[in-house]
């Protein structure tokens, strides 16, 4: 999570077209699988994002997001979310699951949020101060972010405070990456524990795709949740993904 003056809109999620601004309770697993809590027991956010406009590295691939809790009774609580992402050589992303689509379109200066269920989409003017945001995608659920700074040091090595490690190279999925773990330590007492919490964040980075190709988050308060990028093909994706299909009726948003 981005947290400085600069930022335009810190943490937006989106639960469904119809529950746009409802704030984010901390939950489990079990009722928002995919998705990991920040140390300390911050708002909720998906594992694995894609920060941008990267220009001329253009790629499309698929987002694996896995999600492991064992409950107190021994019980193994898995699940799997499956999307896509699209990057073009502007920089436009789209991320999109079989519920829910994000496009961000940094040259035309909009944002596309569609409903593939309704065939119906919000769009939303991007302002020229931003020049960095991220987007992750998970159901029917939202994730974004927009920065008047340059690309965040976030979109490559793990943003939580605590001890970090370089953990070197490794081919993921064909794509060379440098990888980064963050160990954080929630002190005893601190919520209420009688030992010391250790959550370790890794991530691994492609400098030559720029892009995040694998990330997890392992928690002991919300088991262990992972992100990555598999099927990986460089080029130029169909440049009517980064549109509103014919079809898809613009609506507004109701506050």
């Amino acid at each position: 999570m981005i947290r400085n003056a600069v930022v335009l809109v810190v943490y937006v999620v989106l639960w469904n077209p119809l529950l746009r601004a409802q704030t984010v309770p901390v939950a489990t697993p079990v009722q928002y699988a995919g998705w990991a809590a920040a140390p300390g027991g911050g708002p909720r956010q998906p594992e694995g994002a894609q920060y941008g406009p990267v220009i001329g590295k253009p790629f499309s691939a698929t987002e694996v997001r896995r999600s492991a809790q064992t409950l107190n009774d021994g019980t193994l609580v898995e699940h799997s979310d499956i999307g896509r992402f699209y990057r073009d050589g502007q920089g436009r992303m789209r991320a999109e699951s079989p519920n829910r689509i994000e496009i961000f379109d940094p040259v035309a200066r909009m944002e596309y949020d569609l409903n593939p269920e309704n065939k119906t989409y919000w769009a939303t003017p991007i302002s020229e101060k931003t020049v960095s945001m991220s987007v992750a995608v998970v159901g029917y659920h939202s994730s974004t972010w927009l920065s008047t700074d340059r690309l965040p040091d976030a979109a490559r090595h793990p943003s939580s405070p605590g001890r970090t490690e370089d953990v070197g190279t490794e081919v993921v999925n064909g794509i060379l990456a440098r990888g980064s773990r963050v160990t954080s330590v929630i002190p005893v007492g601190a919520i209420g524990n009688n030992r010391e919490i250790k959550i370790v964040n890794e991530r691994w980075y492609s400098d030559d795709l720029q892009a995040l190709v694998r990330s997890s988050n392992n928690d002991p308060r919300f088991g262990l949740n992972t992100y990555e990028l598999t099927s990986i093909e460089q080029g130029a994706p169909d440049p009517s993904l980064f549109q509103p299909p014919a079809g898809y009726m613009l609506t507004h948003r109701n506050h």
